[in-house]
């Protein structure tokens, strides 16, 4: 019985909140069949398909004098943007974002990024298509300053109502050095009374990550609401080595008293590190600026 009480605000979330998204999405939201990465910088897009994750990434040969992120310092945002609904989201993007190397977004969609990418510095962006909504692609957004040489895609179907969540790994040539950033962009899964299928997810990833030859961030919304999932998620961030950055004062939203978006780093060094508190979505922008740390650096 003890058990049961402890669980009923989890079976209670997942409750409310599957109702209200199957209601939402009942037979609306077409799911693409292969992942699909649209990529292009500025407003012009290119839509081609996106390698399925394998335990190492396939990097693209390049000119070794390519520009690349500043290894001694650059930053990275990463927000859940709520499919940029609200009108001053766009605002809080170019405000927050405009300087930053590298932006993350959960639940983004193509037009409003379209519309603020003239204002931004990280241009170049690739995004992984979890849903179609309303004639927009909706998914998860990697954008950086400079083009990746590497990207995969995962996913894992929400058990309720089947639309996937994503998860986006990109690498990065680093300015004046051999080794890559690898940046993994992910929205979890959400609405599960186990964690299951969030260990599936990261379960997806965890080789590129573990085989990856360089700094590696980690970034987006967990969705660690509960007791079960905050634990899995920490298992397998310290089976990676990977550190989780804080925030003073933290202005991350918090669901049954626990924060779900979040930035984990290795072979980094965090010089900065800044909570938003917007109105302009249901999550609060974070960001976090870096340097490579001495491991990083060989």
């Amino acid at each position: 019985m003890r058990n049961f009480i402890f669980y009923i605000p989890t079976i209670l979330f997942v409750l409310t909140s599957g109702v209200a998204m199957l209601l939402y999405f009942s037979g609306c939201v077409p799911v693409p069949r292969e992942m699909v990465v649209a990529g292009g910088m500025q407003d012009q897009a290119i839509l081609r398909g996106a390698a399925v994750c394998s335990p190492e990434l396939e990097y693209l040969t390049v000119d070794q004098h390519e520009e690349g992120i500043d290894p001694d310092g650059f930053s990275v945002l990463s927000w859940n943007s709520h499919r940029g609904t609200h009108k001053d989201w766009r605002r809080d993007l170019v405000s927050y974002g405009s300087g930053t190397d590298i932006i993350l977004l959960q639940e983004a969609a193509i037009e409003p990024i379209q519309d603020a990418q003239m204002d931004l510095f990280a241009n170049q962006w690739l995004m992984a298509t979890a849903f179609q909504l309303e004639e927009q692609e909706i998914g998860v957004l990697s954008a950086a300053r400079v083009s990746p040489h590497a990207y995969c895609v995962s996913r894992e179907p929400e058990p309720l109502f089947r639309i996937p969540k994503i998860g986006l790994a990109s690498a990065y040539p680093l300015a004046g050095k051999d080794a890559r950033l690898l940046v993994v962009n992910i929205h979890m899964v959400n609405f599960t009374l186990t964690p299951d299928a969030v260990g599936r997810q990261f379960d997806s990833l965890k080789s590129i990550i573990k085989n990856h030859d360089g700094p590696v961030i980690i970034a987006g919304d967990f969705n660690t609401w509960s007791d079960s999932r905050e634990t899995l998620v920490n298992e397998r961030m310290t089976e990676l080595d990977m550190t989780q950055a804080t925030f003073a004062p933290d202005h991350r939203v918090m669901f049954f008293n626990r924060t779900v978006d979040g930035i984990y780093y290795r072979d980094l060094e965090v010089t900065k590190s800044v909570s938003y508190n917007v109105e302009s979505s249901d999550h609060n922008p974070i960001e976090v600026h870096f340097r490579l740390s001495e491991n990083g650096r060989g």
